[in-house]
């Protein structure tokens, strides 16, 4: 099918107004379907990206679209950073001011004063920055103490966020159908069934724009975690190669025999327990076989008499 170009309409002369409307009044009387064949050929004129129509603003288009595609992407931020600082509590009160001013705020916030509070105290501060100030925020936690880690990553989302809003839209064409449905119902079924597909659709649709929203805030706003170890408390980094190695299946051994060693103090009290029950069950067994023996003595028969000594013999032969 050929593309039909829409050449420009010229300007007409007083004297050509009536053929022009004596022409607009015979298309008028013309079928849906030739009016369906015009708004095909000049939609396919209008998307197919003819050369002859864009004319030499093609290159100015493309490079808006890039621009438009650049601001349009979704990004998401989240990281850590780890700091070594003199005082972590205090380096942490002047990091949440600072996230504060930057339009930010602090949503976790742990500190721990450690064994020796002058020497391996910490403080972990979980922080939401605006996605644009992230970089000026990092630069200026260096003024509280030495940056020994940071680690970022950025995600993009452009295609989540555009197939939600995809399903957003085509979600809220059908509940504004259903809800045309439902207001021309006539009978008690048709009310029914729409009311059930229009509580399910609209129950799609939250949750839909609650996706939508976390998504866009986790966008909007950067998340990373900031741990502040003074120079004692600062963990070390992996040992690496043969020696580390051997460091990690040492480390390994004493946690094991140190879980053997709980398991069996944690069985030992029971074990003891058991064995006095034993002992004295055992006790008492004796005890109860003791009495019971000397309660009853066994009896001994009586002696048989001599026999031809001051008795008569029996004849144990029969008599007639």
């Amino acid at each position: 099918m050929s593309t039909t170009r829409l050449p420009r309409r010229p300007r007409r002369s007083a004297a050509a107004l009536p053929a022009a409307a004596l022409a607009v009044a015979l298309l008028a009387g013309c079928t849906g379907a030739g009016a369906g064949a015009d708004s095909a050929e000049v939609a396919a004129s209008d998307g197919g990206g003819s050369s002859d129509a864009a004319g030499g603003e093609s290159g100015g288009d493309e490079a808006a679209d890039m621009d438009l595609g650049a601001e349009a992407r979704q990004v998401v931020t989240e990281g850590s950073v780890v700091l070594e600082v003199e005082d972590p509590r205090a380096a942490a009160n002047d990091a949440a001011l600072l996230v504060e001013h930057a339009g930010g705020r602090v949503a976790e916030r742990v500190e721990s004063a450690g064994s020796d509070p002058d020497g391996d105290s910490t403080a972990s501060l979980v922080v939401r920055v605006p996605a644009d100030e992230v970089s000026r925020v990092l630069e200026q936690l260096r003024q509280f103490g030495e940056v020994r880690d940071v680690q970022l990553t950025s995600t993009d989302v452009t295609g989540q966020v555009t197939d939600l809003d995809a399903r957003v839209r085509a979600l809220e064409t059908s509940v504004g159908r259903l809800e045309v449905l439902l207001a021309e119902a006539t009978t008690t079924q048709a009310v029914i069934e729409a009311e059930q597909t229009l509580t399910d659709r609209q129950e799609q649709l939250e949750r839909l724009l609650s996706q939508r929203a976390l998504l866009a805030d986790r966008v909007e706003m950067a998340t990373f975690r900031l741990e502040m170890w003074t120079a004692d408390a600062v963990p070390q980094p992996a040992a690496t190669g043969f020696w580390g190695g051997v460091s990690t299946g040492w480390e390994s051994l004493v946690t094991a025999v140190g879980t053997v060693l709980l398991v069996v103090g944690v069985l030992l009290p029971w074990a003891l327990a058991a064995g006095v029950v034993a002992l004295l069950v055992i006790a008492l067994r004796s005890r109860m076989r003791r009495q019971a023996t000397t309660a009853s003595p066994v009896a001994t028969p009586p002696p048989a008499a001599p026999v031809g000594v001051g008795a008569p013999a029996q004849d144990d032969a029969p008599r007639d």
